[in-house]
């Protein structure tokens, strides 16, 4: 390796770079500038060093903040300082000894070397990290992708099954109708007779439905649900229509096996049109067990249905 020195402002005339700013480039990365003698006009530098400064004034017209320029310098030219080092090693061994200020940069140079570099270490590492993170996620809305995919599939599934079930009751109705469902069997209210409003008629001879929030009407149908609901706790129950002079008298018998507890409940409708020209089907009576359910109550009932159903 070359012996040659040079001054400040010889390094700066090969690099036409102005002395003012040869020594900002000088005073802001000395630790990454190795340098001899007394300092001021005295103070040369090795011809190994216009490298560095060409490669500072490159970084700050890149607008480089100085924390990456220290990490370049560190990696770019850290066996190139090592080496200098060295070279000024043997000059003091030969008898020309540095200046107090270049042993300080060269006992210090060290220390900052290990610094950079456990700082290039831990940047390896959040970056490895940071790759892991992005993998993850991305495999994470991937899954989530895939999840949406299959709920929407079983929702249309869902939606094919409950019109398939709704096709099937309108033909098992037609059946009944036509007389085709078997002998034991021999009438049955059509759907639309089922899912029209059902409402009771006050001693003042008015209407009362329950009309649903959000939903549809509640219906007939609707009604023999819950009918169905409160005998669940019997073991037997068995359902049956019959049509008497234009009125659907529904039978509901509940009864266990192995105790003599029985529940008979009796429904009595029929299709009216009411002042506004509306067809609704209008509970005529009920009985349970035999004893007849009162309008006043049947009244409480649907007003408490209607609370229900409005909130």
């Amino acid at each position: 390796m070359t012996n040659q020195y040079l001054s400040l402002r010889e390094v700066g005339r090969r690099l036409d770079i102005p002395p003012s700013t040869i020594v900002y480039y000088k005073d802001k990365f000395s630790k990454f500038i190795p340098s001899m003698g007394d300092g001021g006009r005295r103070q040369k530098y090795s011809i190994e060093v216009v490298e560095i400064f060409r490669r500072i004034r490159e970084m700050y017209g890149m607008n480089w903040t100085t924390e990456q320029i220290e990490s370049e310098l560190s990696l770019k030219f850290g066996a190139l300082v090592d080496s200098i080092n060295s070279d000024q090693q043997v000059i003091n061994r030969a008898g020309l000894e540095p200046s107090s200020d270049m042993q300080t940069v060269i006992k210090g140079l060290s220390s900052v070397l290990g610094k950079v570099s456990d700082l290039l270490s831990n940047q390896a590492l959040f970056q490895a990290e940071l790759r892991d993170l992005r993998e993850e996620l991305s495999i994470l809305r991937s899954e989530k992708r895939k999840l949406s995919a299959e709920t929407n599939e079983r929702i249309m599934d869902m939606a094919m099954e409950i019109g398939r079930l709704k096709r099937d009751r309108a033909e098992l109705y037609r059946l009944i109708q036509d007389g085709n469902i078997g002998p034991d069997e021999s009438s049955f209210p059509t759907a639309e007779y089922l899912e029209q409003p059902l409402v009771i008629r006050n001693s003042e001879g008015e209407y009362l439905g329950v009309a649903g929030k959000g939903r549809k009407h509640f219906s007939l149908e609707d009604f023999v649900k819950l009918l169905e609901d409160s005998v669940t706790t019997h073991r037997s129950v068995d359902l049956k229509w019959r049509e008497d002079s234009g009125k659907w008298i529904l039978v509901i018998d509940a009864s266990d096996n192995d105790a003599p507890a029985q529940k008979k409940i009796v429904l009595v409708t029929e299709e009216n049109v009411t002042p506004n020209n509306n067809t609704v089907v209008r509970i005529d009576s009920m009985e349970i067990n035999g004893k007849s359910v009162p309008g006043a109550l049947l009244f409480s009932l649907f007003k408490q249905i209607r609370e229900s159903f409005d909130r």
